[in-house]
């Protein structure tokens, strides 16, 4: 039906705090995620604060914070974040992120923090040489999952990146083999898989040159 299309837009300010609130509810049965808050008194207030610190972290890089909409309520939510075009504000920025998520060290403990930090290095490790667009996260509500919000999110992040002149694709990770085979048929391939453990990071790319031929 034409009335649950999403409407992807770029989240204004007052629509940041809905947008967290989303991924922290989507990523509840991620195996990262929930290996990172395992040991967190209150693991929904530990989750949120990663996503929070995730989207203030991309925003302040230049980064997007996307939602989905249905009826003006957000659904879905995607963190991108485009390549680093100033080394020095990327270098810089960098130190303040990594600030940002110490503080997170009372909610996770060294283990949950050590956790997030080993991904997204093992991430970095794979990703391709060219300048690139990275998918930070995506997720959807439970009540909007199964109608389409989460492969018009991810569109609209790899849109982002065809519209670049100067990146070569999107990348991603994933620790649920599942989603694995999904972004497979959305046009992804894998990098590779590293353990790191006890969970499997799986990153993935897809490059936007077939896409800009085809333009």
């Amino acid at each position: 039906m034409i009335a649950n299309l999403p409407s992807i837009e770029l989240a204004d300010r007052t629509e940041h705090e809905a947008a967290v609130d989303v991924l922290a509810e989507a990523f509840a049965d991620d195996p990262m995620v929930r290996e990172a808050v395992s040991r967190a008194s209150s693991p929904a207030i530990a989750r949120r604060s990663i996503f929070d610190a995730s989207t203030l972290t991309a925003l302040a890089q230049g980064g997007a914070l996307l939602v989905a909409k249905q009826e003006s309520l957000i659904v879905g939510a995607a963190i991108v974040v485009g390549p680093d075009e100033r080394r020095v504000r990327g270098a810089v920025q960098r130190v303040i992120a990594g600030l940002r998520f110490l503080r997170l060290l009372p909610l996770l403990g060294l283990r949950g923090l050590a956790l997030l930090n080993d991904a997204d290095l093992a991430s970095r490790r794979l990703a391709p040489g060219a300048t690139h667009h990275v998918l930070v996260a995506v997720g959807v509500s439970s009540a909007g999952r199964g109608q389409g919000f989460g492969r018009a999110l991810v569109d609209a992040a790899f849109a982002r990146a065809i519209a670049d002149p100067s990146s070569d694709g999107l990348r991603l990770e994933t620790e649920n083999p599942k989603n694995v085979e999904l972004y497979a048929r959305w046009g992804f391939d894998v990098l590779g898989r590293v353990e790191v453990d006890p969970v499997a990071v799986h990153v993935m790319y897809r490059s936007v040159r077939e896409a800009r031929k085809d333009a």
